[in-house]
C-alpha cells in the first residue's frame, strides 16, 4: 500500500509542504444494505456486519497480491495498543456511560504498514481511512478508493442516486469523504492573524479545530490545529480534493509570508522561544506532553526561519506521535529501562522521564549557530 522504502512509519516521512502541512487523512464512510445504522442495531447485528467486512477482506487480501491487512476485534486491545491506536487518529476514545465503558467501535482492519486502516460499527458500518505525511491528498485518496472498490466486488454499499452513498450523519452523504489535514501556523496566531486564516478555511466550506484538545487549555497546544471539510456533498471526490489543497496551500502560502514579517520584527522574541524550547529539551530530567508539544512547535518555527539545523521537518513532525503517552507506555512495558530511584513507583514521571530522554536523542545534531 506505501511506496516508503525507508522503513520508517508514515508520520515520520517526507511530503509535500511539511513544514506548515504536517499530515493529511482521506476517510470514505460506507454502510451495508439492508442493515440498519450501528446505533440501530439489535440482537447479533454487530457480529454479523462485522463478520461479513472481515470475510471481505480476507477475499481481497487472496484476490489481490500487493495488499496485506490485519483484523482486530478492538475489546482484545490491551490499554497501551488501544492508546497507540487512539494517538494515530485510527481510533476515538473510549466512551463512558456512568462506570461502563462503551467501545466506539467492534474491529478494525488495518495494513502492515500502518498508512490504512478500517474501523467497522463506528457511527457507519465501514470507515476506510488513509495516513500520509504532508499534504497528500490524491495518494489518500488511491489508497482507500483501491479498498473502497475492492469491498465492493463482495459487499453491497447503501447508495442512492440523489443522495450518494448513505451514511448515519447527514453531512458524511454523498462522496461519504471527509479530507483533513494536521496544520502548524505558529506565526499567524503569535501575530494575532488567525482570523485570517479561519476565515480562509470558512470561504472554502473548512472547519479549524486545535489538533490537541485536551493539551489545549487557554492556547491550542503548539498551535497545531486540524483542518477539515465539513460536508461530502460539495462535488464529486475530485472537486473536494482540488478545493481542499487549494486551501492547504492557501494557508500554507499566508502562514510562511506572516513568518517572514514575525522574523523582521520580532527576531529576539523568535530566538528566545527556539533556544528556550532547546535547552528545556536539552537539560530537564522530565517533560510533560504538553511541553514537548510546544517545544516540536518551537524548533519547527526556527527550522521554518533559517535559525537553526542538523534537523529536518519529517523528524520532527514524527515526534509528535513518538512522544504520546501510549507510545511511551508501550516502551515501557517492552524496554528495559533504568530510572531514578524516586520515580520508580511514579508511572507518569517514568513515562515523562522516556520523553526527555526522546527529545534528547532526536536533537543531537540541531546546530544553533544560526541564531
Amino acid at each position: 500500500m506505501n511506496d516508503n522504502q525507508t522503513g520508517l512509519p508514515w508520520y515520520a516521512c517526507n511530503g509535500a509542504e511539511t513544514d506548515i502541512i504536517v499530515s493529511t487523512r482521506i476517510r470514505f464512510a460506507r454502510n451495508l444494505a439492508n442493515f440498519p445504522f450501528p446505533e440501530c442495531f439489535k440482537g447479533d447485528d454487530y457480529f454479523r456486519v462485522q463478520s461479513l467486512i472481515f470475510d471481505s477482506f480476507a477475499q481481497l487480501q487472496n484476490n489481490e497480491s500487493t495488499l496485506r491487512f490485519h483484523a482486530i476485534e478492538t475489546s482484545s486491545l490491551d490499554s497501551a495498543g488501544r492508546s497507540i491506536l487512539e494517538e494515530r487518529g485510527v481510533l476515538d476514545k473510549i466512551k463512558k456511560q456512568g462506570d461502563t465503558e462503551l467501545l466506539p467501535e467492534t474491529g478494525v482492519v488495518m495494513t502492515l504498514d500502518g498508512c490504512c486502516s478500517t474501523v467497522i460499527n463506528n457511527g457507519d458500518h465501514v470507515k476506510i481511512s488513509c495516513f500520509q505525511a504532508g499534504l497528500s491528498c490524491r495518494k489518500c485518496f488511491d489508497e482507500c478508493y483501491k479498498i473502497d472498490v475492492g469491498l465492493q466486488n463482495t459487499l453491497q454499499f447503501a447508495a442512492s442516486y440523489d443522495f450518494g452513498y448513505l451514511t448515519a450523519r447527514l453531512p458524511d452523504c454523498g462522496s461519504g469523504m471527509k479530507i483533513s489535514s494536521r496544520i502548524h501556523i505558529p506565526a499567524s496566531v503569535r501575530f494575532g492573524r488567525l482570523n485570517l486564516i479561519t476565515e480562509i478555511a470558512k470561504e472554502n466550506g473548512l472547519a479549524l479545530n486545535p489538533a490537541f484538545p485536551l493539551l489545549s487549555q487557554g492556547s491550542v497546544a503548539g498551535n497545531f490545529f486540524i483542518l477539515e471539510t465539513v460536508s461530502a456533498s460539495n462535488g464529486s471526490e475530485l472537486d473536494q480534493i482540488a478545493v481542499f489543497e487549494s486551501t492547504c496551500r492557501q494557508i500554507a502560502e499566508t502562514e510562511r509570508k506572516i513568518s517572514r514579517e514575525y522574523a523582521d520584527n520580532k527576531r529576539t522574541v523568535i530566538r528566545n522561544s527556539v533556544i528556550r524550547a532547546y535547552s528545556i529539551a536539552r537539560f530537564s530530567l522530565l517533560v510533560s506532553l504538553r511541553e514537548a508539544v510546544d517545544i516540536i512547535s518551537d524548533l519547527k518555527t526556527g527550522l521554518r526561519m533559517g535559525f537553526l539545523t542538523g534537523i529536518e521537518d519529517s523528524m520532527l513532525n514524527g515526534l509528535l506521535y513518538r512522544i504520546q503517552p501510549g507510545h511511551l507506555a508501550y516502551l515501557l512495558e517492552s524496554g528495559n529501562f533504568s530510572f531514578e530511584e524516586d520515580i520508580l513507583d511514579d508511572q507518569r514521571a517514568r513515562i515523562d522521564r522516556i520523553r526527555s530522554l526522546i527529545l534528547q536523542e532526536a536533537f543531537e545534531k540541531i546546530s544553533l549557530e544560526k541564531l
